[in-house]
């Protein structure tokens, strides 16, 4: 079974391949982003793009959706662009247009090139990220030491792990910081057309996921409003749209703007997932398994991080036609999403995301790929 890795020119920076005979992945050093996800299927004898993103440098710069970047310092919510830390309060950088900070702001980690270290033995084909954010980037204490590791192992051919993690140099100016990172992949298991090419003028728009059937093991989401703030309420999901733990099609409930409560309509929730625990006290664990009745290809999330956010892009124009500036439309993919809860420094309750000088934040995930010969259940 051979593993293999490549490294080519992707505008002014790189793009670098992994492949397995399961998969073939590619990542990209502005964002230290996922640029594709290939399934092998070989009861059709062909390769499956599920991971919905831009082959080309241009277009891969010009997006401001995140799309399969790595977020942060803190990604996810900040109210107001304010959050207070051992007693200080610190002024972080909002979204353009926001009033909220979104993703770590203007200024982002996917607005960045990342350095890279490629990865190569007999049992692992992988690439190392690795960033250095300085004293009150977007706003924020301390210095920070980021490494993203994107690998696939021999023994596990049909699944991609990430391993995120940071600490505070000695050097740093501050001792204490906030700290939430994570990928912002985009998923689509029914597949992405292959003619879809950065010298395609007109793209194929890929199947909507309203088939694609999703189930978490979340009993919890957390409350907020439209903007996605949260109250800090926990609600039961039993009997409501948002509860996935039997599993259902993501268009089943898809338009019911009177309990998701986003225009334009559509899932854009975090959901605790149950049995999470402090990390000293438990592994990886299931947090949602997603299934495509039309491509048959399963991909199981696990991870460390106590959230699963579940969004369906609802943000792309409905009225997109595959040209440039309009290349996805809305629904055409489903993104999950680990991380810590949005918000979390105000919200004594929640997970901390807190790091200090001595500690190490250290997440891992797996997406686990198969293309099944029957029912997924």
């Amino acid at each position: 079974m051979s593993l293999s890795l490549r490294v080519e020119k992707f505008g002014p920076g790189k793009r670098i391949h992994l492949h397995s005979p399961a998969l073939r992945c590619a990542f990209v050093t502005l964002g230290a982003s996922i640029n594709s996800v290939k399934v092998w299927d070989a009861q059709r004898s062909r390769w499956v793009e599920v991971h919905c993103a831009y082959p080309g440098p241009e277009e891969t710069a010009e997006d401001t959706d995140y799309m399969g970047c790595t977020v942060g310092r803190f990604a996810g919510r900040v109210s107001e662009g304010k959050l207070t830390l051992d007693g200080e309060e610190f002024h972080v950088s909002r979204k353009p247009g926001s009033p909220h900070s979104v993703h770590g702001g203007a200024e982002g980690y996917d607005r960045r090139h990342w350095s890279f270290l490629p990865v190569e033995t007999t049992d692992v084909v992988g690439v190392r990220f690795s960033l250095v954010s300085p004293h009150m980037d977007q706003g924020l204490p301390a210095e920070l030491r980021i490494f993203v590791f994107y690998y696939i192992e021999r023994k596990r051919p049909a699944a991609l792990h990430t391993e995120y993690s940071a600490f505070i140099p000695d050097g740093s100016p501050a001792d204490a910081t906030v700290v939430n990172i994570f990928n912002h992949a985009y998923w689509n298991l029914n597949g992405v057309p292959d003619a879809n090419t950065a010298s395609n003028p007109r793209w194929k728009q890929p199947e909507k996921v309203y088939n694609m059937v999703l189930k978490m093991p979340c009993s919890r989401v957390l409350e907020g409003d439209a903007a996605a703030i949260p109250t800090g309420v926990l609600k039961d999901v039993t009997g409501t749209c948002l509860d996935f733990r039997r599993g259902k099609p993501l268009g089943e409930d898809i338009d019911n703007q009177a309990v998701l409560g986003r225009n334009p309509c559509g899932y854009d929730h975090p959901f605790l997932v149950d049995g999470w625990e402090a990390k000293s006290k438990q592994g990886m664990l299931l947090n949602a398994e997603a299934y495509s009745p039309s491509s048959r290809i399963r991909m199981r999330v696990y991870s460390t991080f106590p959230c699963m956010w579940m969004h369906t892009v609802n943000g792309k124009p409905g009225d997109a036609n595959g040209e440039r500036g309009k290349r996805y439309g809305r629904h055409v993919a489903v993104g999950l999403e680990p991380q810590y809860l949005p918000d979390s420094p105000k919200h004594p309750t929640f997970p901390s995301t807190a790091l200090r000088k001595g500690e190490v934040y250290f997440e891992r995930q797996v997406n686990e790929f198969a293309v099944l010969s029957g029912s997924h259940m």
